[in-house]
């Protein structure tokens, strides 16, 4: 046994404290200002009794993009409870009951919100 085997646990303690406390700080860092209101977005359970969500079958619809009714750019028209996104989802819902493919509402909804509707991750 070496001369520095009893200070091992101890450093192993405080680099890990270290290391919790770079992650508090850097996660702060990066989320200051980020902050959502509350009423605009929902948890999973929220959206799933929002009466104005897609049925799971047609959600790829409108999956993916960024809610253009929103400032925060990275809220998703699915998670979005704002009047723009109630909207989308109704909309979408009321051309599906009058027979229209899924495919042509997904173009029609890109055409008409354009630039504002970007695909999360732009």
């Amino acid at each position: 046994m070496n001369g520095n085997s009893k200070g091992q646990p101890v450093n192993a303690i405080l680099m890990a404290l270290v290391g919790l406390l770079i992650g508090f700080i850097g996660g702060y860092w990066v989320g200051r200002g980020n902050a959502l209101p509350a009423a605009t977005v929902a948890t999973t359970a929220a959206v799933a009794q929002c009466p104005h969500s897609l049925e799971e079958k047609d959600r790829w619809i409108l999956a993916g993009f960024r809610c253009p009714g929103t400032t925060d750019a990275q809220v998703l028209v699915l998670d979005c409870h704002c009047p723009t996104a109630h909207g989308m989802m109704d909309e979408v819902k009321s051309e599906l009951a009058a027979g229209k493919r899924g495919e042509e509402i997904r173009e029609q909804v890109m055409q008409e919100y354009g630039d504002r509707l970007k695909f999360a991750g732009q």
